[in-house]
Formats: C-alpha cells, sequence, structure tokens
C-alpha cells in the first residue's frame, strides 16, 4: 500500500500532463495550420510540455506564485536595462504587432516571425488551460474555448484541421473521466486517480480511433445543409442590420468624369487618374456595373420592374440561371473539350478602394460571388437583367472574389460555330406566333423581346438605312453584329473632347452622320440601336474596362478613366455576349493627341483581351489552395464581425462561469467568518433546503427527530449522521449550550458535503443558479417583510 501511495503523485502529474498537452498541442497546431505556419508537431509538443513544466512549478502554492512572479519581474526589469540589446524591446513589440496584423490578414507572412509567434501563442494557450484543466480541473470552460476555437477556423474556411483535432478529444473524454471519478469517489471506494485515468487510456484510445474512421478524411464538403444555411442567414442578416444601408442607386459613368444620364449622353470627358478598383485576376476583363434596355433618342434609362434576390439563396435558382444564362441549351449541347475552349473560368478579386456605390461589378457568366466575411461583410443580391449588388455603400475593407466563365467570342472556332448553332428568330414579330427549335423557353424570348428590342419613334429614316445597308446579304446573327461593330470602329474616330448634342436632335443620328467622333458611349449606343434595328435584342451596359496589364503580377489598378460602356447582344440558346464597338487604337491615339500621356492603358492594343493558348501559360493565377482566393486578396485568416461577436460572447461566457467560482469560493470563506450561532442556523437552514432539492422535504408537523430519522434511511455523509446533526441544533437552540469547535466543524463539514453531492447529481452550475435564486428570493421576502 505504501508502494503504491508514493507512485501515485508522479502518475498523477504524469496523467495531468499528457490531458494538457493532448489538448493544448491539438488546439494550438490546429490554429498555427490555419495561419499557414509550418511548424511540425513534435516540436508543438516539446513546447506544450515545456510550458507544463514552468507553470507547474509556478502555481505550486501562493509562496512559489509570489515568489516566482516577483523574480520574473525584476529580471525581465534588469535584462531590458542593462543587458538587451538597442531596440530589442521594439523588435518584440513588432513581433506582437505583426502577428496581430497578419491574423486580420492585414500583412503578409514572414518567416522569421513564425516560430516567436508560436511561442506565443502555444504559452498563451498553455497558460490558459493549465489553470482552467489542471488547477481548477473544469470541463464545461475548456470545452467551449476549444470549440470555439475550433468553429470560428471552419467558419474561416480551414475544414482541414481535422487530423489535429483528435488529440484535443483524447484529451477531452479523459477529462471527461476525471469528472466521473470524482463523482464516483465521493461514495464508493475507488483506485487513485492516476490510476483510473491509465486504465481509461485504452477506451479512450478506441473511442476517438473509432470517430476518426467513421469521419470522412475530405471534409471539404462535409455539410450540415440545414445548421449551414442558419448560420448563413443569421451573419447575413446581422451584416445588414449592423451596417448602415440607403435605397440601392445604380452605377453611371457620370461617377468617372464620362456624362451619362437617362436624359443627355455625350459632351466633353473629365479625364480622372483616380484609382475605384483594385483587381486580382488572370487577365482583363468587362466588369458590368449597370444594364440598361430603354434608350430615349438622348439617354439611356432602367425601365423594367425587376426584384432583387439573394445570390445565395437556393430558392431563386431557377431566377439565377436565367439571369445569368446558365438555363441556355448550350451548357447541354456542348462536350467538355469545347466547353473548356469556348468559355474560359476566371477568378477576380476586387476592392473597391476609390468609388461609393452598392454595385458589385460583374462579369459574364457569372458562377457566383464570394465575399470573406471579415469585419461583417455584405450580401450579394441579383436581379433579373443579371445585375449584382448590395444592401449599403461597399466600403474599401470589403472584398468579393467572381467566379465567371467568360466566353471566348474572338475565338474564330467559337464564332464559327456560333453561326451554325444559333437558331435565326425574326424578333420584329410576335414570338407567340413564331416556331420555335425544341426546347425553347418562350417566355424567355417573350420577355427579351419587351424590353431589348424597342427604339423610339424619334429616330430619323436615315438611321435605319444606315443599319440594313450595313447587313444588307447577311443572315447569322452573329455576322449582322461583328459587321455592324466593324463599321463603327473603321469609320468613326475617337475623342474626349465632343461638343454636346444639340436640343431635340437625336444622339445617334447625330454621332452617326453631324458629329462622326466621340468616346464609348457614342459607340455603344449607336451599335445597340442599329442592332435592334436589323434584328438582334441589346443591352446598352456601363462599367469598367481593366486595362491590358496589371501595374504588378495578377493585379490591376482600375481608375475612373477607365470607365466604359458597351453592347451585350442575345443570341438564342447561347445568352448575352459581349461587343465593344469602340475603336481602340484610335481612342488611345486620340487621347495621346489631347494631351493625356498622363493617362496611358485607357485601351490596349488589342481589340478584345481573351487569351488562349501559349499566352494563358504566361497568366496563371496564383490561388492559394487552401482558401481559394488569389495571393493579394484577403486571406481567411481575416476575422469577420460576427466572429468577432461570438469571441466576445465566449470570453463574457468564460467570464462568468469564473466569477461564479469564484463566488462560491468567497461564500464558503464568509460563511466560516461567521459567528458560532449563526453558522449553525445557515448550515442548518441550508441543510434542510439541499435535502429538499434531493426529493426529500420535510412533512408538515414533522419533527426534526422524526425528519433526521427518516433521512437516516437512505442518506450516507462522512461527516455523521442527520440525528447527529439535530441534536446539536437543539442542544444549541433549546438547551442554550454553545457548541464546541469541532462540533461546528461537524456540522460545516456535513453540509459541505452534502453540497458536493448535489453539485455532482445536479452539475456545478444549475445548482449555483438555485443556490443564487434562493438567496436574492430570501432577500427579497426580507425587504418587503422587515420584521421577520
Amino acid at each position: 500500500m505504501n508502494s503504491r501511495a508514493r507512485s501515485t503523485p508522479m502518475l498523477n502529474y504524469i496523467m495531468k500532463w499528457l490531458i494538457f498537452t493532448l489538448m493544448v498541442s491539438g488546439t494550438a497546431k490546429s490554429m498555427l495550420v490555419s495561419l499557414d505556419f509550418t511548424v511540425p508537431y513534435w516540436a508543438i509538443l516539446l513546447m506544450t510540455t515545456a510550458s507544463y513544466i514552468v507553470l507547474s512549478i509556478y502555481f505550486v502554492n501562493l509562496l512559489s506564485l509570489t515568489t516566482l512572479t516577483i523574480i520574473a519581474v525584476a529580471g525581465i526589469g534588469t535584462y531590458l536595462r542593462y543587458f538587451a540589446a538597442k531596440g530589442q524591446l521594439d523588435t518584440i513589440l513588432n513581433l506582437f504587432k505583426w502577428l496581430v496584423d497578419y491574423t486580420l490578414g492585414m500583412t503578409d507572412l514572414e518567416a522569421q516571425y513564425i516560430y516567436p509567434s508560436t511561442w506565443v501563442i502555444v504559452f498563451t494557450l498553455s497558460l490558459i488551460m493549465y489553470l482552467l484543466v489542471i488547477k481548477l480541473e473544469w470541463l464545461i470552460v475548456p470545452s467551449i474555448l476549444c470549440i470555439g476555437i475550433v468553429a470560428i477556423e471552419w467558419a474561416l474556411g480551414h475544414t482541414y484541421i481535422i487530423p489535429w483535432l483528435w488529440p484535443v478529444a483524447l484529451a477531452w473524454v479523459m477529462l471527461l473521466t476525471t469528472k466521473q471519478y470524482k463523482r464516483l469517489s465521493s461514495r464508493y471506494s475507488m483506485p487513485a486517480l492516476g490510476i483510473r485515468q491509465a486504465s481509461t487510456i485504452p477506451l479512450v484510445v478506441a473511442i476517438v480511433l473509432t470517430s476518426s474512421i467513421i469521419l470522412p478524411h475530405d471534409t471539404r464538403h462535409l455539410k450540415w445543409d440545414f445548421l449551414e444555411q442558419t448560420v448563413q442567414d443569421i451573419s447575413d442578416r446581422w451584416s445588414e442590420w449592423s451596417s448602415f444601408s440607403t435605397p440601392r442607386q445604380p452605377f453611371r459613368l457620370s461617377q468617372t468624369g464620362f456624362p451619362s444620364s437617362a436624359d443627355q449622353l455625350g459632351g466633353p470627358v473629365k479625364i480622372s487618374d483616380d484609382v475605384v478598383l483594385r483587381v486580382t485576376a488572370t487577365f482583363p476583363l468587362y466588369l458590368r456595373g449597370t444594364i440598361l434596355n430603354e434608350y430615349t433618342g438622348s439617354g439611356w434609362q432602367d425601365s423594367i420592374d425587376d426584384k432583387r434576390y439573394k445570390l445565395s439563396d437556393v430558392s431563386w435558382k431557377n431566377e439565377y440561371r436565367q439571369a445569368f444564362d446558365w438555363d441556355e441549351p448550350i451548357w447541354t449541347d456542348l462536350n467538355r473539350e469545347l466547353k473548356d475552349r469556348f468559355f474560359i473560368p476566371v477568378k477576380a478579386s476586387i476592392i473597391h478602394t476609390g468609388i461609393t456605390t452598392s454595385v458589385i461589378f460583374n462579369a459574364q457568366r457569372l458562377e457566383g460571388i464570394t465575399v470573406p466575411k471579415r469585419w461583417g461583410g455584405f450580401t450579394p443580391y441579383f436581379n433579373g437583367k443579371g445585375e449584382t449588388f448590395t444592401s449599403r455603400d461597399i466600403s474599401p475593407s470589403d472584398e468579393y472574389i467572381l467566379h465567371v466563365s467568360l466566353p471566348a467570342i474572338e475565338d474564330r472556332v467559337f464564332q464559327n460555330f456560333l453561326m451554325d448553332y444559333v437558331p435565326i428568330i425574326d424578333w420584329h414579330k410576335p414570338i407567340s406566333q413564331q416556331s420555335l427549335w425544341e426546347g425553347a423557353d418562350r417566355q424567355k424570348l417573350i420577355y427579351i423581346q419587351q424590353h431589348y428590342m424597342s427604339i423610339p419613334d424619334s429616330i430619323p429614316p436615315r438611321v435605319t438605312e444606315l443599319a440594313y445597308s450595313i447587313t444588307r446579304g447577311i443572315k447569322t446573327p452573329l455576322e449582322k453584329a461583328l459587321a455592324l461593330q466593324a463599321y463603327l470602329q473603321q469609320n468613326y474616330d475617337y475623342t474626349l473632347q465632343p461638343p454636346y448634342t444639340p436640343p431635340g436632335v437625336d444622339f445617334v443620328d447625330y454621332f452617326l452622320f453631324e458629329l462622326k467622333r466621340g468616346y464609348c458611349t457614342y459607340f455603344a449606343t449607336a451599335m445597340a440601336v442599329m442592332s435592334r434595328i436589323v434584328g438582334l435584342p441589346t443591352r446598352y451596359v456601363e462599367g469598367f474596362k481593366m486595362p491590358s496589364h496589371p501595374y504588378r503580377e495578377n493585379t490591376y489598378e482600375v481608375k475612373k478613366l477607365n470607365g466604359h460602356a458597351w453592347v451585350e447582344i442575345y443570341f438564342p440558346k447561347v445568352g448575352w455576349l459581349t461587343f465593344d464597338p469602340t475603336p481602340q487604337a484610335q481612342g488611345q491615339q486620340n487621347l495621346v493627341e489631347q494631351g493625356s500621356e498622363l493617362y496611358p492603358g485607357y485601351y490596349g492594343d488589342e481589340y478584345y483581351p481573351w487569351m488562349q493558348d501559349e499566352q494563358m501559360k504566361d497568366y496563371q493565377p496564383e490561388v492559394s489552395v487552401d482558401t481559394g482566393g488569389f495571393s493579394n486578396s484577403a486571406s481567411p485568416n481575416r476575422i469577420p464581425l460576427f466572429v468577432l461577436i461570438i469571441l466576445m460572447a465566449l470570453i463574457l461566457i468564460i467570464a462568468g462561469m469564473a466569477g461564479l467560482k469564484v463566488w462560491d469560493v468567497v461564500r464558503w470563506k464568509k460563511i466560516k467568518k461567521l459567528p458560532s450561532d449563526e453558522q449553525l442556523a445557515y448550515c442548518y437552514q441550508q441543510i434542510l433546503w439541499l435535502l429538499t432539492l434531493y426529493g426529500f422535504p420535510m412533512h408538515q408537523g414533522e419533527t426534526p427527530y422524526c425528519y433526521a430519522r427518516r433521512v437516516d434511511t437512505w442518506l450516507t455523509n462522512s461527516a455523521g449522521s442527520m440525528m447527529e446533526i439535530c441534536q446539536l441544533v437543539v442542544k444549541n437552540r433549546f438547551g442554550n449550550q454553545q457548541l464546541s469547535k469541532a462540533e461546528i466543524q461537524k456540522i460545516l463539514r456535513f453540509y459541505h458535503n452534502l453540497e458536493d453531492n448535489i453539485k455532482s447529481l445536479l452539475g456545478f452550475y444549475p445548482y449555483i443558479f438555485k443556490l443564487i435564486s434562493k438567496q436574492l428570493s430570501s432577500r427579497i421576502s426580507r425587504h418587503k417583510n422587515p420584521q421577520h
């Protein structure tokens, strides 16, 4: 027996180390993996073990805590004052600043900070877990803390941390067996705690191993749809409610210095070099801002009574497919090889740096929009035209990532395919009276005809004659579109300083026959109107055309001078395709002539910047495998607002639970300081209340002796029997005899043991809440009846 007793403290120490090390190392490793710190697990185990040894020495007792704290403070102060190299304190402060900035996604990874930051993370986590798990022996609070950390990492997209959670699961199950041991040991004779913990290791390992086998190794697609959707909805609601929201204002080129409104197009341009968007993409895009359908004779306006739909809501799947042309037959008719050639997948990370708008700029064909939920994020919406926007102005701290499949309209193979594939429809006749190809969505065609084929009666006949003369003898829709585009590019000049269109004169007619020069809004409007005349549904688009070359790597600076207008034409079975009739080279030449050499890159030297074959090899996206983002885009380490709220809630919960523990300890100290008579009265009343919680209250009219005799038939308390406690109470109250210290201690131990049993049965916190409620009720009762 003596040998076993001597070995128990060491075994207890080892088992506590095992639980502590597994919990801290697993949690720390998951955090480091999320931060892209390449620190081996064995190094983290060594750091955790070293932290455990130091903390176990530090917290042996109050004397060691006080002494070592004084020594540590004095030693650090002396070192910094006399021995530290110049600037070393600044280096330490820079380390902490970098760690905070990197965690928030505000700076890049720096190799020299990885191991020092790892020590900071491991030791901080070790200190917290040592106090909670080793000293206070809590189960709920460390569990909440670990689950909270894992939940945050998972919410930020780090689903590959699963292997490092199994050590935490092992420690948690062993901690659970420890709590069970303490409950059993209060009633039964049990072996030493260390022996009990060691004996449960095989069972614990079997449980965790079985769980690891059942759970899929690839958890990227492991989803709880209902829970995930609920959390997403709550996050979206919070993002909208917590942000200032104003009525949505559509984007117009007038925000960039190009005159544009429903009443007036054209006139001199105010060129600005201000950067409005920072885009990381594989190659330049046409970024759509606003899609307009009705030409008024002097400008463009939106006359469609549209609705908004939440982009991520599966309830609007059909509306989404129609808005972005995913419902067209081409997606089922093309084989994989042609689909990959004709539609180029692109990701583009966009940050608004100098423009105030709620518009989310997108491109054809939009597959989805990813919004990193840092600092609240925002909720993307779309409408039936294919515009995307949110419920508030997008701030410079916001970012979104476009996922698109761009039609390679400049590919000659694609053009030849379209000429044979696209059916010819007479858009000037009612769709309902025409025989269409099998599978045609007649309602969609009627909608397009209704909104994208009208032209005002005020357009002069010579505009119509010109449109028909350009396309005379051409049958296929694509060839008509290319002919109109080429005619405008080759026969009209580019200028940024045209005069205003005279009042009462049609804008297109004035440009085509009088002015014969202009900028993008002139060319796009002319093509859109003439295309409708010859039977092509068109819509006028305003947005930005990215520069032809990035300013560094794959990052483009989009400036106000990159504001642009172009045309989209609808082709049955395919959808909307982009056409840009503005003369590129001429436009660039005219810019130089007008003294705008300071603004290079307004147009590139290529007509349409889709890159194929060998060109594509030179522009591969720098995509992060783990996050799906770009090298210069926001990393998933950035913490969204709702995650910070969760963190604050966890901190408040932990602080509240710790406060209840402290309150319980202070309460017992106050009880022991009461005079002996008050101690006796308080303890006896509490004993009666505890027995009531057991479901064994005193019956009405029952004497204390009878009640004590009834309680002793089932209650076992190592401090004595209920009858002995009753006799001491009677001796003091009715015999007026003072109790000895030993008798008072007996009552205190009886009450303490009984309370511990209740805590084990109900749980610590449910019991404490009942106790606080009882005390509050007693105080309220005394306040209402002061005579009692």
